[in-house]
C-alpha cells in the first residue's frame, strides 16, 4: 500500500452505504485524504486475515455454528461483507435486522450488535486517529462478527440454540456396575441439527444479497410460538415468567427428523407432561383427557412416534425394578393374576420364582390380562427405545390428583375407550360395542391357564391395528395453549426449565 490505493478505498467505503441514515461524511472525496500517510489507514488483505485468525482463536466455540465460522476463515474462504473496495450494503441490512432480535428475547450482546455498529461507523468515518485501532483490525472484526452473528441467528432460529437430545440425555447418571457409569436416556426427539449444507446455503444468500429473505425463512413457525411471542411482549411479566416463555419458544424451534411438527398434521395426539393432559386433534375437532406420567425417578421420556396398534386385555411383563418387590409375596402374586415365565421351563407358579434368574433375565414375572392388570384393559403401542406406552390403569384414583407424576414412565390415560375410538375414526361405529364388551369382560386368572366364563368369543377383540398410524408427540411445555387456546403456566415437574435456561443464558436477554 505504497500509493494512494487506500485513499480510493476509503472514499468507496464511505459511498458503499445506501441506507437513508444521515451520513455526515457522504461528500468526502479523494482530496480529503490526499495528505494521509498513516499506516492506520493502509489496507492489507493478508493483515486482515491474520487479525480474523487471531479473533477466532481468542473467541472460542460456544455453538456448532461458531466452529464452522472459524473453519471457514481458516480455509481462506472469500470475504462475505468486505472487499478491496469497501463494505457491502448487505452489512447494513444485517445490522438493521439484528437490532430487532430482542423481539425474540435474544441478547444483542450475544450477536455483537453494538460492536458491529461501532465498527461500521469507524470504518466509514475513519475516526481512529486517537485510538490503537487501524483499518485492517476494524475490517477484520466486521467480517468475522457479521458472519458469526448471521450464522448464529440463522441456525439458532431454524434448529434451536440447544440440542435437547444431548441436553436431557446428559442429566442423570446411573451405575451399571462398579466400574461403569452411564447417563439415563430421557429424550429421543431426533431433532435436526445444522450441517454444512445449511451453512453454505446461508452463505450463498449472503453472496447473493438476499440476507433478509433467508433471515425470514429461519424463523420458528406454528400456532404456539406465535402466542408465546405475543406473551413475551407483555410488560407485566415477572422475570421467572419471562424465562419460562423463552424456554418454551426454544422448544418450538426444535425440528423433528423424519416427522413434521404438529401444525402440519390434520390428526395427531399430544401428551404434554407438565400439564398432565392428552390432547387429541382431528382437523377442527379436538378433545382432551387427564393423564398420569412418570414420577421424578422414572421420568416419562420426551419423544415422537406413531401409534400403530392397540392390544385389549394385555399381559404385563413386570419390569425388573418392580419385580424385586414381589419375589416372596406369593399370595399377592396369586391374587393379582401373576405367574412366572421361565426361558427354559415355561410358565411357572409364583412360588418357583428365582431372584438370580430374574436379575439375569432368565425369568420374568407376568401379570395376566384382566381388570386387575396394571396396564388396565387396553394399551396403545408405538415404536420407542424406552418400553413405554399409553395405557389404561387399574388405579383410576390417581386422576383425581393435580400432580399426577405417579407412574414408572408409561402414560396412563383417563378415558382409554374414547382414545381408542378416536384412533379408529370412521371404523369406530362398528367396533365400539366389541371394544366396550372386551374391556369389561371378566377373566378368571389361574396359574396354569386363563379360563373364560360366560364369554361371547365372537365379540372379543384382542388386537386392533391403527391404520394409518397416528402421530404421537410426548412433549414438555411448561407454558402451553392446549385445546382451550389460552396460554397456561404449569409446574416444571422434572426441572427441565432450569437446565434449559442455563444453556440458553448466553443468548437470551
Amino acid at each position: 500500500m505504497l500509493k494512494l490505493f487506500y485513499l480510493i478505498l476509503l472514499c468507496l467505503l464511505v459511498s458503499s452505504c445506501h441506507d437513508a441514515t444521515n451520513n455526515h461524511d457522504k461528500n468526502i472525496n479523494l482530496d480529503t485524504f490526499s495528505d494521509l500517510r498513516d499506516e492506520k489507514y493502509s489496507l492489507d488483505i493478508v493483515d486482515i486475515r491474520e487479525h480474523i485468525s487471531k479473533i477466532a482463536s481468542e473467541d472460542g466455540v460456544a455453538l456448532p455454528m461458531d466452529g464452522f465460522v472459524n473453519k471457514y476463515y481458516k480455509e481462506q474462504q472469500p470475504f462475505l461483507w468486505i472487499n478491496r473496495y469497501g463494505i457491502y450494503d448487505r452489512a447494513d441490512t444485517l445490522l438493521n435486522l439484528l437490532k430487532g432480535i430482542d423481539y425474540y428475547g435474544l441478547s444483542k450482546d450475544a450477536f455483537r450488535v453494538s460492536k458491529i455498529e461501532k465498527d461500521l461507523y469507524l470504518a466509514r468515518s475513519l475516526d481512529i486517529e486517537s485510538s490503537n485501532d487501524n483499518l485492517n483490525r476494524i475490517l477484520a472484526r466486521l467480517e468475522y462478527n457479521l458472519t458469526k452473528a448471521f450464522l448464529r441467528y440463522s441456525a439458532g432460529q431454524y434448529f434451536g440454540f440447544v440440542n435437547p437430545d444431548y441436553l436431557y440425555n446428559s442429566l442423570e447418571e446411573y451405575q451399571v456396575d462398579s466400574l461403569t457409569t452411564r447417563f439415563r436416556q430421557l429424550c429421543d426427539l431426533k431433532v435436526l441439527r445444522p450441517d454444512k449444507k445449511f451453512y453454505f446455503r446461508a452463505i450463498s444468500h449472503i453472496l447473493n444479497d438476499s440476507v433478509a429473505e433467508f433471515w425470514h425463512t429461519t424463523l420458528p413457525k406454528g400456532r404456539l410460538v406465535g402466542k408465546l411471542l405475543k406473551e413475551l411482549d407483555n410488560p407485566n411479566l415477572t422475570k421467572s415468567e419471562r424465562l419460562r416463555i423463552l424456554c418454551n419458544i426454544e422448544r418450538c424451534r426444535w425440528r423433528l427428523r423424519g416427522m413434521p411438527n404438529t401444525d402440519l398434521h390434520n390428526k395427531y395426539i399430544v401428551v404434554n407432561i407438565p400439564s398432565f393432559e392428552l390432547y387429541a386433534f382431528d382437523g377442527e375437532k379436538s378433545q382432551t383427557m387427564k393423564v398420569c406420567c412418570g414420577e421424578i425417578n422414572f421420568k416419562t421420556p420426551i419423544l415422537t412416534s406413531w401409534i400403530k396398534r392397540m392390544d385389549v386385555n394385555p399381559q404385563w411383563i413386570v419390569p425388573k425394578s418392580i419385580s424385586k418387590g414381589f419375589l416372596h409375596n406369593y399370595s399377592y402374586m396369586h391374587k393379582m393374576g401373576m405367574f412366572v415365565l421361565d426361558r427354559e421351563k415355561g410358565k411357572l407358579a409364583p412360588e418357583q420364582v428365582s431372584y438370580d434368574r430374574i436379575m439375569s433375565n432368565d425369568q420374568y414375572i407376568v401379570q395376566a390380562g384382566g381388570k386387575k392388570n396394571s396396564l388396565g384393559r387396553i394399551i396403545f403401542r408405538f415404536d420407542n427405545n424406552f418400553s413405554v406406552f399409553l395405557h389404561d390403569t387399574s388405579a383410576p384414583w390417581a386422576f383425581k390428583r393435580t400432580q399426577r407424576a405417579v407412574s414408572h414412565g408409561c402414560v396412563r390415560v383417563e378415558r382409554p375407550l374414547e382414545l381408542a375410538l378416536f384412533l379408529l375414526g370412521e371404523r369406530a361405529e362398528e367396533m365400539e360395542d366389541r371394544l366396550q364388551y372386551s374391556m369389561s369382560v371378566d377373566f378368571i386368572n389361574d396359574v396354569d391357564s386363563l379360563k373364560k366364563r360366560n364369554i361371547d368369543r365372537k365379540r372379543l377383540v384382542n388386537t386392533l391395528n391403527v391404520n394409518p398410524p397416528i402421530p404421537l408427540y410426548i412433549t414438555y411445555y411448561t407454558v402451553y395453549d392446549g385445546i382451550c387456546g389460552q396460554l397456561c403456566y404449569y409446574d416444571d415437574v422434572y426441572g427441565y426449565d432450569d437446565v434449559l435456561i442455563e444453556k440458553l443464558s448466553p443468548f437470551i436477554e
